[in-house]
């Protein structure tokens, strides 16, 4: 009996099977758009959603940093009111938003605290 060199694996990534499993169309092709004209609306209009995310989230770290400029509550305060709380202050997705933009600017918070650190 010879036995083949090939490994198992090897083997059936050759057989016809594996077409149907990988197909050979790719991963990254999607499907097209209805037409050209509505690629262009869907582009213009995800121009325009990401200027509105922007001016929000620039709204958003203003509050944040108005707060704890003003003595309401520290950073960590803030941070820890973030990950606590009642479910129901915001709609879903909107605190991990908020988390998002706290990590992307907590440590600028750093020089409004009393000792140069968070706390």
């Amino acid at each position: 009996m010879i036995m083949s060199k090939k490994s198992a694996y090897k083997k059936i990534m050759n057989e016809s099977s594996s077409k149907r499993v990988f197909s050979e169309k790719g991963i990254d092709e999607t499907l097209p758009f209805s037409s050209p004209e509505a690629k262009q609306h869907v582009d213009k209009d995800l121009v325009l959603m990401s200027k509105h995310l922007g001016k929000a989230s620039q709204q958003v770290i203003k509050i944040m940093m108005n707060g704890v400029k003003g003595g309401k509550y520290d950073a960590l305060d803030l941070a820890r009111g973030i990950k606590q709380g009642d479910v129901r202050r915001t709609h879903y997705g909107e605190t991990k938003f908020i988390q998002q933009l706290w990590n992307k600017v907590h440590d600028k918070f750093r020089r409004y605290s009393k000792r140069g650190k968070l706390r």
